[in-house]
């Protein structure tokens, strides 16, 4: 890392940065410059992957691919994931792609997929007479397409129209076929050959037993690992002995974060986050009514805080309401419907909270949500409150009445330290 410095470092981050975002570059498209960056600094990047986060570096004359395993899969539902069924499609297709020439059309894939289930008892039979299951193969070789396995010999339009026709059960679609990155599409800590099931593909360790040298790397990789994909952790989502690592290491490991991505952490009582536009996978607020719902809740989420405690908090049913229905209030003279449903209170709520819990800032809770401290970061700073006016949707600036808060929070332990008493996100 000390090397990192010049022309030769600002390349080096730019290439870590594209790969946490993309782990897959090719050479055809936007990623060529990167491409021949990586190959310059092959050696560097590979040694502050493996080091840093565990995760090996594949570099080629055409292709660079980074080996991901999150650490935490899963952690934000999030409404563009695909289906389970379209993720076992996606291994399927994988599968028979071994045989398949260096073209292929849809339907010869569908006939393979069709007579490798119906060969095995244990796979669901794909039916290709059904427009349901057409649509999710197509969402699954989407998915390869994107991933750099397939790639369209025609104008990126006229395959998309291609698959619309198959999913009508009037079309087809051509492909090349990239096997070499077939074979590595799909990462995980034990290869697929050799697990005896699904929980074995799925990373098991969790840096609780053991110690020494070897354990301190694994936690230190396990922490970098959910900083990169998160990018907020909160010490009280942390098994216990990756939080008293951080409790301990914090410092330097932001550190290493600045350095290796040129990138700004920020170090709480509540943990660390990476405050880096360039680490969003998705933008908040999205020009869209929903959102700007989702954001003026937040907004009054974040006010319900005790400002002498840290941490998440539970907001209630009754109250969560109470606050859907005044951001209904406010912003029902621009946003006159939500999702074609008149705006109130619980269009409001049904709306915004899966918005917000897709970004981590709230998470489900049997007696209402658990309000993170991150959300802090999303209130308005002018303390004005709500206000929208013409196109723009401003969302602060008019004074709300507020009622006072009914429910009594309830508040999980979590480390204060003097002076960071107002959470990560302020």
């Amino acid at each position: 890392m000390k090397g990192w410095t010049g022309q030769e470092g600002h390349e080096c981050r730019e290439v870590v940065r594209a790969l946490l975002r993309t782990p897959v570059l090719r050479r055809e498209g936007r990623h060529g410059r990167l491409v021949d960056q990586a190959r310059r600094h092959e050696e560097q990047l590979r040694i502050w992957f493996d080091r840093q986060l565990g995760w090996p570096l594949v570099v080629e004359r055409d292709v660079v691919r980074l080996l991901k395993i999150p650490e935490d899969p899963g952690r934000f539902p999030d409404p563009a994931v695909p289906s389970s069924r379209q993720c076992a499609l996606y291994c399927l297709l994988l599968a028979v792609l071994v045989d398949c020439d260096r073209q292929t059309v849809i339907s010869e894939l569908a006939e393979r997929v069709t007579s490798l289930t119906t060969a095995h008892p244990g796979l669901r039979r794909f039916d290709a007479t059904s427009t349901r299951e057409r649509r999710d193969l197509v969402a699954a070789l989407r998915l390869l397409a994107a991933g750099g396995v397939l790639r369209s010999p025609r104008d990126a339009g006229v395959t998309a129209d291609s698959e619309q026709a198959y999913i009508a059960g009037i079309g087809n679609a051509l492909y090349d076929v990239d096997h070499r990155l077939a074979t590595s599409a799909v990462v995980c800590p034990v290869p697929p050959s050799q697990a005896h099931g699904p929980e074995a593909l799925l990373r098991v360790t969790d840096g609780e037993s053991g110690g020494g040298a070897r354990n301190d790397i694994e936690l230190r990789q396990a922490l970098m690992r959910r900083l990169v994909d998160d990018p907020v952790v909160h010490l009280e989502d942390l098994p216990a002995g990756q939080r008293e690592y951080l409790l301990v290491h914090r410092e330097e490991l932001a550190a290493e974060l600045v350095l290796g991505l040129d990138t700004r952490v920020e170090v709480r009582a509540e943990g660390l986050a990476i405050a880096d536009p360039r680490f969003s996978d998705i933008e908040f607020p999205a020009a869209s009514a929903v959102s700007v719902a989702a954001l003026a809740l937040a907004d009054l989420l974040a006010a319900e805080a005790d400002p002498v405690q840290t941490g998440s908090f539970v907001v209630g049913h009754d109250r969560l309401l109470e606050l859907a229905t005044l951001v209904a209030q406010q912003i029902r003279r621009v946003v006159p419907n939500l999702e074609r449903k008149p705006v109130d209170g619980p269009v409001v709520l049904r709306h915004s909270v899966p918005v917000l819990t897709q970004f981590g800032l709230v998470d489900p809770h049997g007696d209402g949500v658990l309000v993170r401290p991150v959300l802090a970061r999303y209130r308005d700073p002018s303390g004005r409150g709500v206000r929208v006016t013409g196109e723009a949707l401003l969302l602060f600036g008019q004074d709300l009445d507020v009622p006072p808060r009914k429910d009594k929070r309830q508040t999980p332990p979590t480390s204060t330290s003097e002076g960071q008493a107002d959470g990560i996100a302020d």
